[in-house]
């Protein structure tokens, strides 16, 4: 019989109907009050003897009678630590479910960590993998990738690594506007083949460039046409047999027609290739969405990550091709790395 066997007969047999339960404050003050008594010898001599593993255990089993002796069991304690970084119920109860598992049992430790968090958003910025960013914490890596795994559908939509970073990171919350707030950054976090613009651009089709009337000009004039290309290889291949300066200027009013809220203007130099083209769309729509968040691209597969600070930061990585701006098959180029 282990010690723990032998706490929980003891406690059995003075509860008055012999069963025990954690959520039954009367039997939970039995079975402190047998904690604190002076136990009998087989219990101190089954104590001392025990491997370390199950003194572990029972010490942990004993905080948690502790904690629900004060009134809050010790979940309770946690989701009220989670509550101002996840904000949603739902988000909490994962996070203690995987931690409070027979797989992990690292609720206490847990709490622990967030009541002292050792990562912060300094170490994000640093480096480049989630895994690595959050090795500090001491977490086991299946853990972490549990947590790293959250996701959900809900409105708002929550992508892979976001609560990750909202539990590990200190000074971080899921925010209502972008993603995640750390230290007082504001993050959006992007899979690879993002959309990166304001939601007053929409995404559009091909036939809203087909019917637009500068596209139907530059047809008219030069030929282009959608048949086997992306409108953009149309208007970049087009480009060598135009007038240049006429076809530039009838290019610019329909990236104008297409990107109101956008200034993006085209130069001889844009029409190198149709990489060029889908470059300059790509910083020009984002502009004004980068003017006050950074971006995290994510890599779920890997867990590796880019972060961008800021609009400069996203046009530099574009043109060094660390970002690629690519399959602009309808009028919004997809981010990838």
């Amino acid at each position: 019989m282990t010690v723990i066997d032998k706490i929980l007969q003891e406690w059995s047999y003075r509860c008055h109907d012999g069963i025990v339960d954690l959520n039954d404050p009367k039997k939970v003050k039995i079975l402190f009050e047998i904690l604190r008594e002076d136990v009998d010898d087989d219990i101190l001599n089954a104590l001392v003897a025990t491997d370390a593993s199950t003194k572990q255990k029972v010490l942990k089993y004993l905080q948690r009678i502790g904690d629900t002796n004060n009134n809050e069991s010790l979940e309770q304690q946690v989701a009220k630590l989670l509550k101002p970084k996840l904000g949603r119920e739902d988000l909490i109860e994962q996070v203690i479910f995987i931690a409070d598992s027979k797989q992990f049992d690292l609720l206490e430790e847990l709490k622990s960590y967030l009541q002292n968090p050792t990562v912060g958003y300094s170490d994000l910025v640093e480096n480049n993998n989630l895994n690595i960013l959050l090795a500090p914490t001491n977490f086991p890596e299946e853990f972490i990738n549990k947590i790293i795994s959250i996701k959900g559908s809900a409105q708002p939509a929550l992508g892979m690594g976001e609560v990750a970073l909202c539990v590990f990171l200190k000074n971080t919350y899921k925010s209502n506007k972008g993603d995640i707030v750390s230290n007082g950054n504001l993050i959006e976090i992007k899979g690879s083949g993002a959309k990166v613009m304001n939601s007053d651009i929409s995404v559009g089709s091909k036939a809203e460039i087909l019917n637009n009337p500068n596209f139907k000009k530059l047809v008219e004039l030069y030929g282009s046409s959608m048949k086997g290309k992306t409108w953009v290889e149309n208007i970049q291949s087009a480009y060598k047999d135009s007038n240049k300066e006429e076809y530039i200027n009838i290019v610019n009013t329909l990236l104008k027609d297409l990107y109101p809220s956008a200034n993006i203007r085209v130069n001889d130099k844009d029409f190198i290739d149709a990489s060029a083209f889908n470059k300059k769309i790509a910083v020009g729509i984002a502009d004004e969405y980068l003017k006050d968040q950074d971006l995290l691209f994510f890599n779920p597969e890997t867990n590796d990550y880019i972060y961008i600070r800021g609009y400069e930061d996203y046009v530099n990585k574009i043109y060094d091709d660390t970002l690629f701006a690519k399959r602009a098959s309808d009028k919004v180029p997809r981010i990838a790395y």
